[in-house]
């Protein structure tokens, strides 16, 4: 069902009158640095929404004009949408957001009325060497075969990314020995398996207890959004001895303090490092000891 569009005027009107809800639907710490006078809060991106939005106008009769970030953001369609789907029958949409409000010079409510902070977290880059914090960091890995998956983590040893122009480059470190598998937790086969992986069927972890991976180039994606990944990565991997080089792209988040969260997903073929145990492009005959060839690697390492 479609909404119906609401203007500014009709804004002026509904808090002037007292018979209408004007609704900000954006998050509790924006309401709070800036909104329509007289106008009330309910989170469209919280479960609790229609929760919020029914103890403010339990009458789903009573007319309702709902606004967000206008221009590009979706939230006030999307809450309407919400409220027309649980039974509100009038429900109008301000085009343009607060920030049309705004642009015709009508008054603000709030701590920070003449601050608008960026939409999304902005990358700033003010360091130009960030060191890996491995008790923060985390790398998933997932074997497969027709029997179903394994899933586990690897420790990242340590690690460097050192700006270059606006990217990277950088090194680091896996210790394979610490290779360890999380879906037979508690289980007799989670050692068998363990050790397994560390054999020379596998990683051969004895003889190469770790695996590198020296970034040579991390170039940033221009004007890539916030919730896709914002640089493409080329390196060499260096495992069992043998040097190959990858690429991928990977998601270079903001944290507090200066601090970053370098993320990415890998589906890497184990065989270009000479880990060809049950691959079937090398044995025949395997029975139940077939594996796939592909290993997804999910990643996420928080430097400081």
């Amino acid at each position: 069902m479609p909404s119906t569009p609401a203007s500014t005027e009709d804004i002026l009107t509904a808090t002037q009158s007292g018979r209408q809800i004007v609704l900000d639907v954006l998050p509790p710490e924006h309401f709070e640095a800036r909104h329509i006078p007289g106008a009330r809060n309910a989170c469209v991106y919280e479960v609790t929404f229609l929760d919020q939005v029914a103890a403010l106008a339990p009458d789903k009769t009573a007319p309702i004009i709902v606004y967000g970030a206008g221009e590009g953001s979706l939230d006030a369609v999307t809450a309407a949408g919400k409220l027309h789907r649980a039974g509100y029958v009038n429900v109008a949409v301000l085009h343009g957001g607060l920030p049309a409000w705004k642009a015709e010079g009508k008054p603000l409510e709030g701590t920070k009325t003449d601050e608008w902070e960026p939409a999304h977290p902005v990358l700033e880059l003010r360091k130009a060497r960030y060191t890996a914090v491995p008790a923060e960091s985390a790398l998933i890995w997932t074997g497969r075969n027709a029997g179903g998956r394994h899933t586990g983590t690897l420790a990242i040893r340590e690690g460097t990314l050192i700006r270059e122009g606006d990217g990277f480059k950088g090194l680091f470190t896996l210790a394979m020995d610490s290779i360890a598998n999380a879906d037979l937790a508690g289980t007799e086969l989670q050692a068998v398996l363990e050790n397994h992986l560390k054999s020379d069927d596998f990683f051969f972890v004895s003889h190469f207890p770790t695996c590198t991976v020296e970034i040579t180039d991390m170039a940033p994606v221009p004007d890539a959004p916030a919730t896709l990944p914002n640089f493409r990565v080329t390196a060499v991997m260096t495992l069992r001895g043998v040097a190959r080089e990858i690429a991928f792209d990977a998601h270079l988040c903001p944290l507090a303090e200066d601090r970053l969260a370098l993320m990415a997903h890998l589906d890497l073929d184990r065989t270009m490092w000479g880990v060809l145990y049950g691959s079937a492009r090398f044995f025949k005959y395997l029975s139940y000891h077939v594996v796939h060839d592909m290993v997804s690697v999910d990643l996420r390492v928080v430097l400081d």
